[in-house]
């Protein structure tokens, strides 16, 4: 049997999944996820699913190629729609916004009884509030990095959850003692990228002082958050 390798990204998420699951695997492309997973004996089985035929077929072309394909089922579908709640304990939604992910949740209040698995490649922000306010609780989150990038991957469940301060909601909530090799670099990327478009806004004259003032804030908070991790390593 030919081996199949894992991004660091997937292999990240893959640390993540708990064994003996029953995985939804949420926009799975070519299913490098759940079948790498079986492989490794980690889950029971797989739902994978895509709102359109050709990564669908590619997933199922990977599971067959790696003699899995029987312990696989493979979904056309939008999001979690044609998933029941009986077919899965963990799910997985990875590579999409985090604005669409939270649109995916909120038309399957299920997941509130799951374990989420969650890689939002942008609008982390906009997930970390959804999932705050709408009777979710992150668990934890971990950092995966490919050369310049950095993903955030977020473990989440239903529960009350403690507020987000606007850094938190950017960054993610940081807590002493965690291993986290990649957290100061990602921090001092986004925070670059914050300062960079805070100049930006300070050069409008069309743009309201109060968002101004919140961009200000936030980049203040993050250089806090920076600063308390550096201490917290030395």
């Amino acid at each position: 049997m030919k081996q199949l390798d894992l991004s660091p990204r997937l292999a990240a998420i893959a640390a993540l999944v708990p064994p003996g699951a029953r995985l939804a695997d949420v926009g799975t492309d070519h299913a490098y996820l759940p079948v790498w997973l079986l492989l490794a004996g980690r889950i029971q089985g797989a739902v994978a699913s895509d709102v359109n035929q050709g990564p669908l077929q590619r997933g199922r072309d990977t599971a067959r190629s790696y003699g899995v394909a029987e312990q696989m089922t493979f979904r056309r579908c939008d999001g979690l729609a044609g998933i029941s709640p009986q077919e899965a304990d963990t799910v997985v939604i990875a590579g999409m916004g985090g604005d669409l992910m939270a649109r995916i949740l909120a038309a399957a209040p299920w997941t509130r009884r799951v374990r989420l698995i969650l890689q939002p490649m942008s609008s982390q922000e906009v997930l970390r509030a959804w999932l705050v306010d709408q009777g979710y609780v992150i668990q934890g989150e971990t950092l995966a990095r490919e050369g310049e990038k950095f993903y955030n991957i977020l473990t989440a469940t239903g529960g009350v959850s403690p507020a987000y301060t606007p850094g938190e909601l950017w960054a993610g909530r940081q807590r002493q003692g965690e291993e986290n090799p990649h957290r100061l670099d990602y921090l001092t990327h986004l925070l670059r990228r914050r300062q960079r478009a805070l100049a930006g806004m300070a050069k409008s004259t069309a743009l309201a002082p109060e968002v101004l003032a919140a961009e200000r804030a936030l980049v203040e908070e993050l250089e806090r958050m920076k600063e308390e991790w550096m201490q917290w390593q030395r």
